[in-house]
């Protein structure tokens, strides 16, 4: 079974902060010691960074959901909670993330050590020694942490090449590159041998230089609307700069073989059609001078005429013309964009659905004469509450109205001695609370 894989979805959610705490000082000869409970840490940030180690997205097969650690609570004497280690995905170089809600791209990995924040980790809560005031010295409340964020997220590789090799099935495409570099691809004697892209390192017959060459698996008419297998492997022509359009020399349909390519590509994109190709006709071994002669004739004609320069003849299988095709190759690279050294790693824009939350969203719902409020927020301030503590009820009683809990309980019809739940806490609506 093919182990390559280059559409995942994925869902990735950051740590949540972790709580304040309530505490006070109790050294000796300290009557009045005060608050000194600590902040909660930051809950773990998640990062999506490309590598070069990887050429699959195989890893997210299985395993598509992905949690970074919460913050540690806050501790006694002000100390402040630790922080939660960031959890880092490691993907292939030439990786385009999405937001799967919106569409919107994310970042696209084309560097190897580019990193993009796809979820910001919660910030710890504050605790009741952080929250003093000179109004109010020694509050017996605190904060609680900040949630993660859930991120749906879709990763979609597109394989970084230099020259890219297309055609119909069985043009030799994969022959080609087991010729002119190191790589092993499968090839048989029979139409979509090549299930997946392949990559290899094409050096020139110097050694001098080189250029890295993919081989997309074979596209057929109707490929660009996904028919036949081409059209999952599309978006891997357009990380290229240069397309090896292979044509099989013994086809007697060869002109409409080479018509189908190039169709398929503009309706593909404006952009595929628009990069630039060199035609090699393969197979001369198995033809006749003669036939090569009529091929290059007819195709000096027609649509191909305008689209195409005089095509390179070649054998893959003998190694016939590879020598001057790959001069051909060198020569259009570096008119396309001169040998430069290395750029930088560019630095990403911050993506701001990274740090997006709904913390303050809830819902109230009213079952046999019992309300129930439902909301992250609400449930994590009422959870690190003191019900016991007159000055906590207040301040508490505070939030949820500046919250609009209060108001929204009253509007969906509830009275003073209803019953009331919050998370795990339950307290009658208009009386003291209990639970």
């Amino acid at each position: 079974m093919s182990q390559f894989l280059d559409h995942v979805y994925i869902e990735a959610t950051s740590g949540d902060g972790g709580r304040g705490i309530v505490a006070w000082r109790r050294e000796k000869y300290e009557p009045m010691g005060g608050p000194a409970g600590g902040n909660g840490g930051r809950g773990g940030h998640i990062y999506i960074q490309a590598t070069n180690d990887l050429n699959t997205l195989i890893d997210f097969r299985f395993k598509k959901k992905f949690e970074a650690d919460s913050g540690q609570r806050g501790g006694p004497k002000g100390m402040h909670g630790k922080n939660a280690k960031d959890l880092t995905l490691r993907v292939p170089t030439g990786t385009l993330i999405r937001d799967a809600e919106t569409g919107e791209v994310v970042g696209d990995l084309v560097r190897p050590g580019q990193r993009i924040m796809v979820a910001q980790g919660g910030q710890g809560g504050r605790g009741n020694a952080t929250m003093a005031t000179p109004a109010r010295r020694a509050p017996h409340f605190c904060e609680p942490g900040q949630p993660g964020i859930v991120r749906q997220l879709e990763l979609e590789l597109k394989v970084i090449a230099d020259v890219g090799v297309i055609g119909l099935p069985n043009a030799g495409k994969s022959t080609l590159l087991s010729v002119v570099s190191a790589a092993k691809p499968k090839i048989a004697a029979y139409p979509f041998s090549t299930l997946e892209p392949n990559l290899g390192v094409v050096r020139t017959p110097d050694g001098e230089r080189a250029f890295v060459m993919a081989d997309i698996p074979g596209l057929v008419e109707g490929a660009s609307q996904g028919v036949g297998l081409g059209h999952d492997f599309l978006r891997h022509v357009e990380r290229t700069r240069l397309l090896i359009h292979l044509a099989d020399l013994s086809s007697e349909t060869l002109q409409q073989d080479i018509e189908t390519i190039d169709n398929e590509l503009k309706l593909y994109s404006e952009y595929l059609d628009s990069l630039p190709q060199i035609l090699v006709l393969n197979k001369s071994d198995i033809v006749t001078p003669e036939q090569i002669k009529e091929a290059s004739k007819q195709l000096a004609k027609g649509k191909t005429a305008q689209r195409h320069s005089p095509p390179v003849v070649i054998s893959a299988a003998t190694r016939q013309g590879i020598t001057e095709l790959l001069n051909d190759v060198i020569s259009r690279l570096d008119k396309l964009r001169p040998q430069e050294e290395e750029p930088e790693i560019e630095e990403l824009p911050p993506d701001e659905r990274a740090s997006l939350r709904v913390e303050s969203g809830f819902e109230v719902v009213r079952k046999k004469g019992v309300f129930t409020v439902h909301g992250d927020r609400v449930e994590r301030v009422v959870a690190v509450t003191d019900m016991r503590d007159p000055e906590a009820l207040h301040h508490l009683h505070n939030v949820l109205r500046s919250m609009g809990v209060i108001d929204a309980l009253i509007k969906e019809g509830c009275q003073q001695g209803a019953d009331v739940n919050i998370g795990v806490v339950s307290f009658t609506f208009g009386e003291e609370w209990s639970g």
